[in-house]
């Protein structure tokens, strides 16, 4: 467990047990044969991956991977199926703020609470023993929506990071190619190489077809 009774924490916090906190409902099983397209996104413990007809979840609510992908979270604003693979967390479980909620189950190492068993998975009464800071609602929602802005902000310079470094790798590679297909003097006279993908190469070169 990440975080235990020995650290500090502002006056008016309580330190609880996750038990005292929330609860984790169980998702649903649900055939590929019997879904339905209708809008609503099926979550398994890696993510949205197809929709149905039908939620069993509230809107706003945390997606707990429980097996596979154990401890992993996704959240959502809107209602989803939740197949048996997850927990579920929505306003029926717990009267903390769910947005911190989320992110204070991001910092008990969920991923490391795991059955002992012959397929590994998140367990339940391992998890509601771990222990974390809960502050006033009020407290929770400030903190939830600093912590909303802030990294989506990150997230956003993540992604153009992300990228800038694939614009990077193209260049690289046509870098490369350009070099080892029509050499390093730009202006070369060229000729047709015959081959298709190659293009015209400079009027010096020979191609040798390798059999």
């Amino acid at each position: 467990m990440r975080l235990n009774a020995g650290i500090e924490i502002p006056e008016g916090w309580q330190f609880l047990p996750l038990k005292r906190i929330t609860r984790f409902g169980y998702g649903d099983a649900l055939a590929s044969d019997i879904r339905e397209q209708g809008g609503v996104k099926v979550y398994g413990s890696n993510g949205a991956f197809d929709e149905h007809s039908e939620a069993n979840t509230l809107g706003h609510c945390i997606i707990i991977g429980r097996k596979g992908s154990y401890g992993k979270l996704n959240y959502s604003n809107d209602p989803v199926f939740a197949v048996d693979t997850t927990f579920i967390v929505d306003r029926r479980h717990t009267g903390a703020d769910l947005r911190f909620l989320y992110y204070l189950l991001g910092v008990l190492g969920l991923d490391e609470l795991s059955d002992d068993t012959a397929v590994p998975g998140l367990s339940r009464e391992k998890a509601y023993q771990a222990l974390g800071p809960l502050p006033p609602l009020g407290t929770q929602r400030r903190i939830a929506r600093f912590l909303d802005e802030k990294t989506a902000r990150i997230d956003g310079l993540i992604e153009k990071k992300r990228a800038l470094l694939d614009r990077l790798a193209e260049k690289r590679q046509a870098l490369i190619t350009r070099a080892v297909t029509k050499g390093l003097n730009p202006d070369a006279p060229m000729k047709p190489s015959g081959i298709d993908w190659l293009g015209d190469i400079p009027a010096h070169w020979d191609v040798f077809l390798v059999k």
